[in-house]
């Protein structure tokens, strides 16, 4: 389920929420078996939330070791959920596709299937009609989805999305996992060939979101460039940098004339389009001298994967959906009312030049400031 798909948010809200309800009344609330064999696993279809949700997949395998852990992931996240470790096997579905998914589902037999998508009434709906023995999932605010669980946890706006995730297991289970919490990760094989592999400094340009109203997520062009310059001018290990601007292959008919304006600027310049999911963009985005992106699911991808990272916020907040990794920075929107966005749709009636608001030089002095802390130049 797309958040940026309005079609699919109206069926979500006008035929996933009252068949929800209605079917929610025909269910007996079920309790999971003393020893948990099979564990399913579900997370919103977004790039980021999966990979966030990565250090609590790890948390529940060191809870069950022994356990058979289902991913259930759909085509748009399955990139991430390669990547992330903790699962025994991956399920694809279709969420608009209903026959199929719930056939899907009830031939696993899961003893207990927990749902860690925040908003989506037909993932609480699938889950209801899964046939597991026992299911939680998140309750939360104006969502009218708590119907389709035995057992539901809150979901918070005031705490990070990786927080969310760990309270759905603290709570399920009552208990803290053995070692403390896992951080969100990645595991990436070894590539063949290393793209870009002679060059020294290499500076990633990410200037693209996705999902609803993305463009409010975007930073104008000309900063990118003006940004570019900026970095390149700066004495220290940038000595001929170059600037590699990545993006789907959707991306492409932007990203060609980004890197035309770097190169016009006097700036060594490519495009890269990743040829194998997030397997060798992150090892390029582990590589690189520097990472900035506006706040999307690469962004995360490089702040787990552990390079230096400059998160590029605006509508959204630190504390809420900021990078999570050892050398990665949000910088947010100055002035009042940004920082809104909670489930990534709440745009009505905030503000809308967040993004606009974020200067050059504010985002240069965290990139000068990450680069001379992290020692890298």
């Amino acid at each position: 389920m797309r958040r940026g798909s309005i079609k699919n948010r109206l069926l979500d809200v006008w035929v996933g929420t009252p068949l929800l309800h209605l079917l929610a009344l025909l269910h007996r609330r079920g309790e999971a078996p003393a020893q948990l064999r099979r564990i399913g696993v579900m997370c919103s279809p977004a790039l980021g939330d999966t990979l966030l949700f990565s250090g609590a997949l790890q948390d529940l395998r060191a809870l069950y070791p022994q356990a058979e852990i289902v991913h259930i992931c759909m085509q748009q996240n399955l990139a991430a959920a390669e990547i992330i470790p903790g699962g025994s096997r991956r399920v694809v579905i279709s969420l608009t596709k209903p026959p199929a998914t719930v056939r899907a589902l009830r031939a696993e037999h899961f003893d207990l299937l927990l749902d860690f998508t925040s908003w989506q009434r037909l993932t609480a709906l699938y889950t209801l009609l899964s046939g597991a023995r026992s299911t939680v999932g998140f309750r939360t605010a104006g969502m009218h989805r708590a119907p389709g669980y035995d057992r539901t946890v809150e979901h918070r706006a005031d705490r990070h999305e990786v927080d969310n995730f760990r309270a759905l297991l603290r709570e399920t289970f009552a208990q803290d996992v053995p070692g403390g919490s896992h951080a969100p990760a990645v595991v990436v094989d070894e590539i063949a060939a290393l793209p870009f592999a002679d060059e020294r400094a290499i500076v990633v340009l990410h200037p693209w979101a996705s999902g609803q109203r993305s463009w409010l997520r975007e930073w104008p062009a000309e900063r990118w460039v003006l940004l570019a310059q900026r970095l390149a001018e700066r004495s220290g290990g940038l000595a001929e940098p170059l600037f590699v601007v990545t993006g789907a292959p959707s991306d492409r008919e932007r990203s060609e004339p980004m890197v035309e304006q770097l190169r016009a600027a006097g700036l060594r310049a490519a495009m890269f389009v990743s040829p194998d999911g997030f397997r060798t963009l992150t090892h390029l985005l582990q590589r690189a001298l520097l990472v900035v992106s506006v706040n999307t699911g690469v962004m995360h991808l490089a702040a787990i994967a552990g390079g230096r990272v400059i998160a590029i916020n605006g509508p959204n907040r630190n504390g809420r959906w900021g990078p999570v990794g050892p050398r990665a920075v949000g910088v947010e929107a100055p002035g009042e009312g940004c920082g809104f966005l909670h489930l990534g749709f709440n745009f009505d009636g905030n503000p809308t030049d967040c993004m606009e608001r974020t200067s050059v030089d504010r985002v240069y002095a965290a990139a000068d400031e990450l680069l001379t802390t992290t020692g890298a130049a």
